[in-house]
C-alpha cells in the first residue's frame, strides 16, 4: 500500500477553516445525548440555519416555509449571517417567546449548548440539526459517515476502472464540526476500501470561495491531481472552477469531481457531460418536511430517536437529475 496523506494545513487553509466565525476544532461528536422529550403540540418552530451565505440557504428556507404553510405550522427563521455571536444572540432573543420547538445547526457546540438547555428548561423542544449536543430533545442528521463513504467508494471504483487504481486525490474535508468530521472520515474510508493505492491530499474547505482558493493552491503544487471529492457541494463547486481555471478541459475523461449536498453548478455541469461524476445529497423536499414534521412528532410522542434524512447518489445517468436541478432553481 503506497497510500500517503499530506494534511498540509497551510496558513491560507487554516484561515479558511476558521472562516465560519467561531467554528472550532474541538466539537467532538456526542455519544448518546438525547434528553427527555417534552410533550405537547408544536405549532411554532424556530429554524436556525446559520450559514446564510451558502447557496443552499435560500432554497432550503424557502422549501421549509412552503411546506410548513401546507401543514399549518408557523416557522420563524433566524438570520445569523455566518457568525457565532450573532447565532447565540438570535437564539437568545427568542427565549421566552411562544416558540414550541427549535431546530438549530450549532456553529459551535459549546457556545450553543447553554442556550439549548435554557430552551429545554422552559419546556420547549430542542432538535439539533446536523449533529448532537450533550443536552437536546433529539437530532436531525443525514447519515454523515455513510454518505461520505458512498462518495469515497464511487470515486475509488472510478479510479480503479479508469486509472488502474493509481491516482492523486484531493479531499476537501471539514474537521471543524461533527457533520464534517464524520463525512470526511467516511470519504477516506471509502477511498481506502476501493482505491487503496491512491495518494490522498486532505485540506479544509466548506464554502465555494474556500473550494476555489484551496484547490487552486493545491493545483499550483500538484497539477496532476486526478480526483477532487468534497464534504460539501459548495466546496466542490469552487473546486470545479479552480480545475477549469487551471486549464483542465470540462469533459476531461481522466478527472473525477464529486461532493456531498446538492449544488446547482454541480448538477448543471453533470448534465452537460462534464467531469462532475457524483453527488450524494438529500432531497430538499424531504429535508424540509423533516425540519417541520420531526419536531411535531416529537411533541406528540410519536418520535424519540434521532432521525436520519435519506441520502441519494446522483449521477449523470440518474433519471431524476432534472428534478434536483429544478429544486435548486435551475
Amino acid at each position: 500500500m503506497n497510500k500517503s496523506r499530506a494534511t498540509a494545513l497551510a496558513a491560507l487553509v487554516a484561515s479558511s477553516a476558521l472562516l465560519l466565525a467561531g467554528c472550532t476544532m474541538d466539537d467532538a461528536p456526542a455519544s448518546d445525548s438525547s434528553g427527555p422529550v417534552s410533550s405537547g403540540e408544536v405549532n411554532k418552530i424556530l429554524f436556525d440555519y446559520p450559514f446564510t451565505a451558502l447557496p443552499v440557504y435560500a432554497s432550503l428556507t424557502q422549501a421549509v416555509a412552503e411546506y410548513a404553510e401546507t401543514q399549518g405550522v408557523e416557522v420563524v427563521f433566524t438570520n445569523d449571517n455566518m457568525d457565532l455571536a450573532t447565532q447565540v444572540s438570535q437564539l437568545t432573543t427568542h427565549l421566552g417567546s411562544d416558540i414550541d420547538a427549535v431546530v438549530s445547526f450549532p456553529m459551535d457546540n459549546a457556545a450553543v449548548q447553554t442556550v439549548a438547555k435554557q430552551y429545554m428548561d422552559e419546556g420547549k423542544l430542542w432538535v439539533t440539526y446536523g449533529g448532537d449536543l450533550d443536552e437536546q430533545s433529539s437530532s436531525l442528521q443525514f447519515s454523515f459517515h455513510d454518505s461520505g463513504e458512498m462518495l469515497g467508494e464511487d470515486a475509488g471504483e472510478w479510479i480503479t476502472e479508469n486509472l488502474d487504481g493509481a491516482a492523486k486525490v484531493l479531499v476537501l474535508g471539514d474537521r471543524s464540526i461533527q457533520l464534517g468530521q464524520e463525512r470526511t472520515t467516511g470519504i477516506l474510508d471509502g477511498l481506502e476500501a476501493a482505491a487503496p493505492d491512491a495518494e490522498i491530499i486532505e485540506q479544509q474547505a466548506i464554502t465555494p470561495d474556500e473550494g476555489l482558493s484551496v484547490t487552486s493552491a493545491v493545483l499550483a503544487q500538484h497539477p496532476d491531481v486526478d480526483v477532487v471529492v468534497a464534504t460539501s457541494g459548495d466546496a466542490a463547486a469552487g473546486a470545479y472552477q479552480a480545475l477549469i481555471a487551471s486549464g483542465r478541459a470540462a469533459n476531461d475523461a481522466n478527472t473525477y469531481l464529486g461532493g456531498l449536498d446538492g449544488n446547482l453548478t454541480l448538477y448543471q455541469e453533470m448534465k452537460a457531460g462534464n467531469f462532475v461524476r457524483g453527488v450524494v445529497t438529500v432531497k430538499s423536499s424531504e429535508l424540509a418536511q423533516a425540519i417541520v414534521d420531526f419536531p411535531v412528532k416529537l411533541g406528540k410522542g410519536e418520535e424519540t430517536e434521532r432521525f436520519d434524512v435519506p441520502v441519494y447518489f446522483v449521477t449523470a445517468e440518474s433519471p431524476d437529475l432534472d428534478d434536483y436541478i429544478i429544486e435548486l432553481g435551475g
